[in-house]
């Protein structure tokens, strides 16, 4: 018999009696759990009537939800399925690029648990977060392209502003990471950061990398583009314009110096026009 279910059942004993289990059934259930010598009469009790009505509960622990179905794998639901029936866990969902695309790194099991950790094995990525942790929008935004074992109630997410310095960090990554033709994962981060910031939306995790791999196929010169402006709109919709234009200011000077001292400056060429655009637009707004 499923263990935890048993000891659910003890623990919850005032909502099965007397509809589902007698006090009697309850006692030798409880006792089994502990182990407890049973009389052959207890025993027939355990494995007759009590064990069937323990493996009618287990089934009905096996119901699961599929959240946002754009372009599942059916073949990959149904091993999500198996993945969270084995793990055998209270709540847990799956999500990730695992469910919509032939090729995949690993495979996303988020777990509700006290505590936040998260290790590999094999293949299978172990994230562990509090239901507090399901407020936020990174975790939101897994969770509404899921398969999982419970009804994900999602509350309106906490949607925190990101400090200037790492918007800034972001989009020269994204810069650097077009121009070497890296994985560009700071392109997908700035579009889930202005859809989220900007219209106040939280995609979830295919739709968002559908639309990375879009900007992704264009060519570098049009990304470049599409970074400038998204980074711009952003730090004109989130910052004052006269913090943007005090901060930018001795930036840029710095830039221009790296310009002037390093030979391959293209990035840095890139970042200076874009934000000194921004710098020129908080001046007007000013006057």
């Amino acid at each position: 018999m499923n263990q935890k279910i048993c000891k659910l059942v003890v623990e919850n004993r005032e909502k099965f009696i007397p509809n589902l289990f007698t006090f009697k059934q309850i006692d030798i259930l409880n006792r089994y759990l502990l182990k407890t010598k049973l009389t052959n009469t207890e025993k027939t009790y355990l494995y007759s009537s009590i064990k069937r009505k323990i493996a009618a509960l287990e089934t009905l622990r096996h119901e699961f939800y599929i959240n946002g179905i754009n372009n599942m794998l059916k073949e990959r639901v149904k091993e999500a399925k198996s993945i969270l029936k084995k793990l055998n866990k209270e709540k847990a969902f799956i999500s990730g690029s695992f469910l919509f695309s032939k090729e995949y790194n690993d495979v996303d099991i988020y777990i509700i648990s006290k505590k936040r950790k998260q290790y590999h094995v094999e293949k299978n990525h172990f994230i562990f977060i509090t239901k507090e942790d399901l407020k936020k929008p990174i975790f939101q935004s897994a969770a509404k392209y899921s398969v999982s074992n419970f009804f994900i109630d999602l509350e309106k997410p906490i949607i925190k502003r990101p400090g200037y310095n790492d918007l800034i960090m972001t989009y020269e990554i994204a810069i650097n990471e077009i121009i070497d033709n890296d994985d560009q994962k700071a392109l997908r981060d700035l579009i889930f950061e202005y859809n989220l910031q900007i219209n106040r939306h939280v995609m979830d995790s295919y739709l968002l990398m559908k639309e990375f791999n879009r900007i992704k196929r264009l060519k570098s010169k049009e990304k470049i583009k599409f970074v400038n402006e998204t980074a711009r709109e952003l730090l004109i919709n989130l910052y004052s314009k006269k913090y943007l234009y005090n901060e930018l200011g001795p930036f840029l000077k710095r830039i221009k110096n790296a310009i002037e001292e390093y030979q391959k400056n293209e990035n840095l060429e890139i970042y200076h026009e874009m934000l000194n655009k921004v710098k020129d637009e908080c001046r007007r707004a000013k006057t």
